[in-house]
């Protein structure tokens, strides 16, 4: 999505017709699996295809309170430690989601990890992976773990659903380790006891028993990470926003630079054997329009629009809560960035879109500080070059490998503005606000558009100009909505305001060159919008806010 720094469009936004038909009643998940598997099904769920597995209906209910008179938590402790049947916990899905022979099973997880892994900046701190059948969602599986070639993990959480069993909070197991025809993963106790202290937590064993969303990512992580790292397994059920936050409080000191979060979910489950048709023409692409919905409100770290996502849609994705609980974990930091890897439908696969399960894959890391100096310099060359060659010819230059260092930090899809001065007059600005090319891509395009920045369409800019030209790159964090104006820090922040179609943005850089405050910052990204310059205090107007990487060409000279 491109914006010139006063005006875009909002991003997100789904089609109208995404809504229209809702169905009524319960959104259960399955997924396919073999077919000659023939699960019991509960007398609740509607026919199921051949080859589909239903799902446990899980209510949105919160769970119950802690009873009066509740154990103090090491008696909780010494009582959930002993409702564990045994040390290792056993394969339950092995020759039904994936082959049971070793030898089979790791060429066939080996296949879909082939290829070249998808360009991070950083190493990954979480994954979003499908749990089906191998044959359904194994490419999309593998495409999330092979960005994890070559790295080492000490940890490893799993963040899987309850199919089999009614689940309210989350569950873990405190066994030894868990068994699969790859051999036995250790499971890190002291992470499970910990996880047991927060009140949100218990041990339902039943639950774990025969579960697939976390064993189907178990040979993955076997083959891609070899014998170095321990696990944890949490079941995540639905639970109430306080219990949410207090379980994410207690998840996110154990995710540190040796830790890997795998969120095991699939996407929409669509047709009459899910009980969801919210659309019956146009299906492909209207699952694609969900899936990109779904994923944006994911790549933001929205909370709150998550939550609204799926309150308006009734998406049937199966692993809610798990992705909820983690974008509340990750809601304080500032730098967590992420992209989506891979996509599939069930019904691509097969050519029947009566019913079909959406597979999709997100891998996040941490930013940290940035772009690397090197970086910067060759971003801000590789965006003189493209305002040169434009303004010469009217097409940008190729960014050749052997010229430009193009590092796996920008190859990774960013979103970044091109900002063009004479002699500190603005001539130019345009940028992208979601990440959706390589950061390269994003520098090289929005160079040529800030060349023709429809704001100087009178008075473009002409290849005479370029030596006195100065160039600067704004490489922009994911817009996150923002819950009260108080929390803006003026010189960190930048803005976008947004009402009915009204959007309007501001750069971190604009209220410091301005002289604003904190109020006049708001003020003029409303009138950007072309809002009335209080439409910030309006309930019914969004604000989101946004940090960047600000760095340019009189800024590197001076280095």
């Amino acid at each position: 999505m491109r914006a010139s720094e006063g005006c875009l469009s909002r991003w997100g936004l789904l089609a109208c017709a995404v809504f229209v038909q809702l169905a009524v009643g319960a959104c259960r998940s399955a997924e396919p699996q073999p077919a000659e598997v023939k699960p019991t099904v509960p007398a609740s769920a509607a026919a199921q295809p051949a080859g589909a597995q239903p799902a446990a209906v899980q209510t949105a209910a919160p769970a119950a309170p802690a009873a009066a008179g509740q154990p103090a938590p090491a008696a909780r402790l010494a009582e959930q430690a002993a409702a564990a049947s045994g040390t290792v916990h056993p394969c339950a899905g092995a020759g039904r989601w994936f082959p049971g022979d070793p030898e089979k099973l790791g060429r066939a997880v080996d296949s879909y990890l082939s290829g070249l892994p998808p360009a991070l900046a950083r190493p990954p701190v979480a994954l979003i992976v499908p749990h089906a059948g191998y044959d359904y969602s194994g490419m999309v599986a593998g495409k999330a773990y092979a960005t994890l070639k070559g790295r080492t993990y000490k940890r490893v959480i799993l963040l899987g659903i309850s199919h089999q069993v009614p689940l309210r909070g989350a569950s873990v197991l405190r066994v030894d380790a868990y068994e699969t025809p790859l051999g036995r993963i250790p499971v890190d106790t002291e992470a499970v006891d910990a996880l047991l202290k927060c009140p949100v937590v218990k041990q339902l064993e039943a639950a774990h028993r025969t579960e697939h969303s976390v064993e189907n990512q178990l040979p993955f992580l076997q083959r891609v990470l070899g014998p170095s790292f321990k696990m944890v397994e949490m079941l995540v059920g639905e639970m109430a926003a306080d219990q949410r936050t207090m379980l994410a409080d207690a998840l996110r000191p154990l995710v540190d630079d040796a830790t890997l979060v795998a969120v095991s979910s699939d996407f929409t489950h669509y047709g009459p054997n899910y009980g969801y048709l919210p659309f019956r023409d146009r299906v492909p692409e209207m699952l694609r329009a969900l899936a990109d919905a779904a994923v944006r409100e994911i790549l933001e770290i929205d909370v709150p629009g998550w939550d609204a996502y799926l309150e308006q849609t009734h998406d049937t994705i199966c692993g809610r809560a798990g992705i909820g609980l983690l974008l509340k974990t990750f809601a304080p930091w500032d730098d967590v960035r992420g992209t989506q890897v891979a996509y599939e439908t069930s019904g691509r696969l097969t050519g029947d879109w009566t019913n079909s399960v959406t597979y999709a894959a997100v891998a996040f890391w941490r930013a940290g500080e940035g772009l690397a100096r090197e970086e910067q310099a060759t971003l801000l060359r590789l965006a003189r070059d493209t305002v040169a060659e434009f303004l010469k010819s009217g097409r940008p230059p190729a960014a050749d490998p052997a010229k430009y260092d193009l590092t796996a930090a920008l190859k990774t899809p960013g979103a970044a503005f091109v900002t063009l001065k004479n002699k500190g007059d603005l001539r130019g600005c345009i940028g992208h606000v979601i990440a959706a090319v390589p950061l390269y891509e994003s520098v090289i395009e929005n160079a040529c558009h800030a060349c023709r920045d429809p704001r100087f369409t009178d008075n473009p800019i002409t290849a005479k100009e370029l030596p006195e030209l100065s160039v600067e790159i704004s490489v922009l964090a994911p817009p996150r909505r923002l819950d009260d104006p108080k929390k803006i820090q003026v010189g960190r922040d930048g803005l976008v305001m947004a009402r009915g179609r009204s959007r309007g943005l501001l750069l971190p850089q604009v209220p410091g060159e301005q002289g604003w405050n904190q109020e006049q910052f708001l003020q003029g990204t409303c009138r950007k919008a072309g809002l009335p310059p209080d439409a910030w205090k309006d309930p019914q107007t969004e604000i989101y806010r946004f940090s960047a990487q600000v760095f340019g060409e009189e800024k590197a000279a001076a280095k």
